[in-house]
């Protein structure tokens, strides 16, 4: 069986993504089904968000 791709998200819709479940006040499960999304995927952008990573470039980003 051949494998689907992998979806490309924009960077504007992970962090608009993640900025939707930090207002919420959904668990990550519950969000992640509401946008149709892998959990890993939603659970990965919070991460990175907590770390000052989701930006591109990561801390860098940070004037």
């Amino acid at each position: 069986m051949e494998q689907l791709p992998r979806p490309r998200y924009s960077q504007e819709f992970r962090e608009q993504t993640v900025k939707f479940f930090k207002e919420s006040g959904l668990t990550l499960v519950e969000a992640a089904k509401r946008l149709s999304l892998p959990k890993g995927a939603l659970k990965n952008w919070v991460y990175a968000d907590r770390q000052g990573e989701l930006t591109p470039g990561g801390k860098s980003m940070i004037l």
